[in-house]
Parts: structure tokens; C-alpha cells; sequence
């Protein structure tokens, strides 16, 4: 009897311990995703290449961090950096679309504004990102190249995706002035991007 005891006693605490080494992501992923989704300082890099580096990640979760980490590093103009994360993400995890808007912004912060098209474009077709960023950065880009009516067909793509959206009622209205009188310069291109951090 006590045998029997004791074996039961080493297989729960086997299956414990089993459990306890069963997660999602990891705590430094974790942290690295919620600092991507405030990038306001280089602190959260920490978080993101602990998790890179020592976590034993699964590949989609690898993926998710390191676009995270590009997030961060693009936010505070460390955009070669950020370009080699987004490329490693999207390498791991081509059907991943939220890795195409972040690479797409780092392309359109270095003045490739052709090539962050094709990214958001590549986006687009994955279907798995929100469609009012997605169709706002696409405006943001379409208006560096002075493509006015591709840049209006963005923004009220990105306004039937969320009627509510405030920033992009203001660029349309601006826009429409633009285009009723071109010796106006109503149209700001610098607005701020939005990358979209990926929950690992």
C-alpha cells in the first residue's frame, strides 16, 4: 500500500512540474509585447532579446517577438535594426500580416514609399490585420507620392473599417480640400504610423 501511495505521489508531482513547464510565449515575451505596444524609450529591447535568446520560443512566438523588438527599435530610429527584426519575423512567419504593416512603416520612414506599399498591400491580402491602420498607413504613403485619389480611396477604406476614427475624417477632410483647391497645402504627411504589436 504505501508503494502504491508513493508512486501516486511521484506521478502528481510529476505532473505538476509537467504543467508548470507548459506556457504560452513567455514572461520576457510577454513584457516585450506590452513595451512594443508604448514604444517611448529602448527599455523594453531588454524583455524582447532575453526572450529571443533564452526563452526556447515556439517559431510563431519567435516571430511575434521579434517584430515586437522591431516596433521598438523603429520607434526610436534604430530603423536598421528594425528592418532586420521585421525581416527575421517575416522569415519565421510569412502568413503573419501584422509583420508586413511593421516592416511596411520602417520602409516608409526611410522614404521607400513604393516598397511600404507592396508590404501593406502584402498585408492586406493575408486579411489578418486591422484594416483601418493597414488603409491608414496606405493613405499615409499614397500622399508622400502625391497620389491623391489613391490616397482618398485608402482613407475611406480605413473609415468603412471604423466609422469613429477621428484621425481619419481630419486627412480626408484635408484631402478633399487639397483637391478643391491644390494651391492649398491642407495635406500633412507626417502624421504618426501605427504598427501593431503581435501577442506572443
Amino acid at each position: 500500500m504505501k508503494w502504491i501511495i508513493y508512486f501516486f505521489i511521484v506521478a502528481v508531482s510529476q505532473l505538476a512540474n509537467a504543467q508548470t513547464k507548459t506556457t504560452f510565449g513567455s514572461d520576457n515575451a510577454t513584457r516585450c509585447y506590452q513595451e512594443s505596444n508604448t514604444p517611448f524609450s529602448t527599455h523594453g529591447i531588454v524583455f524582447c532579446t532575453n526572450a529571443i535568446k533564452k526563452d526556447n520560443l515556439l517559431l510563431r512566438d519567435l516571430a511575434a517577438t521579434h517584430t515586437n523588438r522591431g516596433i521598438i527599435y523603429g520607434a526610436n530610429g534604430q530603423l536598421d535594426k528594425a528592418m532586420k527584426d521585421h525581416n527575421t519575423a517575416a522569415s519565421l512567419a510569412p502568413e503573419m500580416g501584422k509583420i508586413y504593416v511593421n516592416r511596411g512603416n520602417v520602409y516608409h520612414q526611410l522614404h521607400q514609399y513604393v516598397t511600404a506599399l507592396a508590404d501593406y498591400d502584402r498585408a492586406l491580402h493575408l486579411a489578418n490585420v486591422p484594416l483601418d491602420i493597414l488603409h491608414y498607413n496606405r493613405s499615409l504613403a499614397f500622399i508622400r507620392l502625391k497620389r491623391w485619389d489613391d490616397a482618398t480611396a485608402a482613407l475611406e477604406a480605413a473609415l468603412a473599417a471604423n466609422p469613429e476614427s477621428d484621425r481619419v475624417k481630419k486627412k480626408l477632410d484635408q484631402l478633399n480640400v487639397q483637391k478643391e483647391n491644390p494651391a492649398t497645402n491642407t495635406v500633412t504627411p507626417d502624421d504618426a504610423l501605427t504598427s501593431k504589436s503581435v501577442n506572443p
